[in-house]
Order: C-alpha cells, then structure tokens, then sequence
C-alpha cells in the first residue's frame, strides 16, 4: 500500500500574507486543492494523511469536501519543526506494512504530475528510498564571512524537491534515529542518509517548484496558463484490401492504409503531436510492442498518449489537423471526424480544426497513392 504524507503545517511567513500561503488562489483555486487533487487522481495513491498547522484545521474540511478528496483518510496537528511534522505523519499511518511505501510531500508543492509521483513509487520499491529533482543550472560557491572558499562542480550537484519516498520500517527507523540523536535534517531523505541507506534520485520536471514567496506565486500563476505546443506527422500509401479509417471514421470497404495497424493517419499524427507536447518520443518508438501484442486499433494507440498527458497534469485545449491527398474528398466527412475526435479527446468539436489539400498533385499524395496528416496540438497544465 502506498501513502502519501503531505505536509502542510508551515504558517508561510515569507509570504509576507495574513493568511496561510496555502491558501492563497492559484488558477481560482487555493494552492492547497491543486496539491490535494493530483494525489487524489494518482492511481497508485492508496492513502493520503494531511498534517497541518492546527490554528488551520478546520480551513482545510471545506476545500477537501469541495474537491471530494476521498484518499484524505485523517488530518493530524503539525508540530514546531517541518521534520517534527513528518513525523507525525507517520506516526498515524495505520496498520501498515514494513514494505510500504511513504511518499512525503509538501502541500506547497501544487505542481508534482502523477508521472513524477508514480516514478517515485516504483524506484521506492526497487531501492528502498527515493527523492525526485533535477540538475543544477547555476554554478554553486561556498562563500565564508564573505569571501569564495570554494566552487563545487555543479555536474555532482542537484536540486531536490519533494515527493520524497521510504519504505514504512526505514522512514520509521531514520526518524526514531535521529530523535535519539537530537538532530534536525532540511529534508526527509538527508534522515535516511544517516543510517547509510540508499537513496535513488529521480528527474522531475522543473515546474514542480516549492512555492514560498510572491515571487514563487507570481511564477505559479503563470505556469498555470503557460501551453505546451505539440507537432506530429504521419503518412500511408492506399492497398486496395483494407478498411479506409480516418479519425476513426470509417469512409470505406477498401482501399485502407498500407500498415500494421489500422493506418489511422490522423490519430498517428495526433499521437505524434501529444507526445512531443509533453517531451515524448513518436509512435513508432512505442507501437512496435503493442503490434506484438495484436493491437492494430489506433484508439488504443492515442489512449496510452492521452494516459501520459494526463499524468503531466496537462489537458487538450485544441488541435489543429492538416491532410493531403487527392482521394478521398474529405469535406464531407469532416463533421463525422469531428465529433469522433470530440469523444476520443474529450474536447469541445469547436476545438477541432480540419483542412485538406490535394496539393495539386505535387506529391505522390496528390497523385493519389497515399495520404498525408499534419498535426498541431496545444495543452495547457
């Protein structure tokens, strides 16, 4: 079983806010919601325990009755240190096992995707401990009284955030340690390193940013209406003997795409175009084991990509769709396609764009021996 601690007894005084900085608006919705929603959504979450500030507790029931945050199972009082927090965090996780897993967040974290968390979980239980970040840009110096007394090679170093994740019996032990030995760590996995444990590190995107200033929130705002921008192409020659499936409309008996699959050139390219939106690679990387498996439908093709986009926490604001080919004359079946790519990407049919070329037989396209898609696709987190 898999729970998730998410720390958010701090009171945010760097704010320079009278409220609790978590519950500060962001995207219309206090910073504290967006946290608690990609948990909730997270398949692999089984249980989630929210430690807070107790002049705080019962802010908190409203926004969780609100977002029906059912994985939300107790909320307990946070104490004077952030560690002393965690730690009680733990110490109300019931009847768990010695293997499993602790993923300890802070709440003011609002943008960790499900595919961050997810990668967290299955390290955890490969290494034992898992703390996710990414490289340091900056070069880092060590300044005393003043004064550079050293530069640290920055290809060593890296950013940490959080989740941060431990087995039950190892996060029960390096907190009882490090009570026994008086000592305070600045994260969950420094505790862990004392008992000389492994801890494997794992890449999170950038934007899982800690925010604890107006600066940070002022950033956050914009990252919450920043679009990720996608590109995909695709082509098929015509065999005679095959189904002709577009947008997974049927438009005739024969004269289909020459391919493993169905051919579906628009929902290949569609692939293609969310993939690379959310820094992935093209079908062909990854249709060669599903054509191993027997699955030539390209619906099930765009239902594993559309699974990774809403793990990025991303949705579909729109698409724009571009062929070429001089058969068959598209124009009317484009209102079909629409509303069969409506339900697919469960987007508005406004939101669809269609055009078709016959590019004047330039190509072999236009001359009628295969067909050609363009893609354009915009997500916003």
């Amino acid at each position: 079983m898999n729970f998730a601690i998410i720390v958010a007894g701090g009171k945010g005084k760097r704010m320079g806010k009278r409220i609790n900085k978590l519950f500060l608006l962001l995207n219309k919705e206090p910073i504290i919601f967006h946290t608690l929603k990609t948990f909730q959504n997270c398949k692999n979450i089984n249980k989630v325990i929210l430690v807070v500030n107790p002049s705080d507790r019962n802010k908190f029931k409203p926004i969780i009755k609100a977002g029906n945050f059912s994985k939300v199972i107790k909320i307990v009082d946070g104490g004077i240190e952030r560690q002393d927090s965690v730690y009680n965090g733990i110490k109300a996780v019931d009847n768990a096992k010695d293997d499993d897993i602790i993923i300890i967040h802070n709440a003011v974290n609002p943008f960790v995707d499900e595919a961050t968390i997810n990668k967290c979980i299955s390290t955890t239980k490969k290494y034992g401990a898992a703390v996710v970040g990414f490289p340091a840009r900056d070069t880092i110096k060590v300044v005393e009284n003043g004064f550079v007394k050293q530069t640290i090679d920055r290809k060593l170093l890296w950013q940490v955030q959080t989740p941060q994740a431990m087995k039950f019996f190892l996060a029960k032990k390096a907190f009882e340690r490090a009570y026994k030995d008086k000592f305070y760590g600045t994260d969950d996995a420094s505790l862990v390193e004392r008992l000389g444990g492994s801890i494997r590190i794992v890449y999170c995107p950038r934007e899982n940013i800690k925010i604890t200033d107006p600066h940070d929130l002022a950033y956050a705002n914009k990252l919450t209406n920043a679009s990720r921008i996608g590109i995909g192409q695709d082509s098929h020659k015509f065999i005679e003997k095959k189904p002709l499936i577009i947008g997974s409309v049927k438009i005739s008996e024969k004269n289909g795409f020459d391919a493993d699959s169905d051919g579906d050139v628009i929902l290949h390219a569609l692939f293609n175009a969310l993939s690379t939106a959310i820094g992935g690679k093209s079908l062909g990387f990854y249709a060669d084991d599903m054509c191993k498996k027997g699955i030539t439908d390209s619906k099930k093709y765009l239902e594993f990509i559309l699974e990774k986009v809403k793990e990025r926490g991303c949705k579909i604001s729109n698409t724009a769709i571009m062929l070429e080919g001089k058969k068959p004359k598209i124009d009317g079946h484009i209102d079909k396609i629409k509303t069969s790519l409506s339900k697919i990407l469960k987007i508005k049919k406004e939101n669809i764009g269609i055009a078709a070329t016959s590019g004047d037989e330039l190509t072999d396209f236009g001359k009628g021996l295969g067909m050609q898609c363009f893609v354009v696709a915009t997500l916003k987190s």
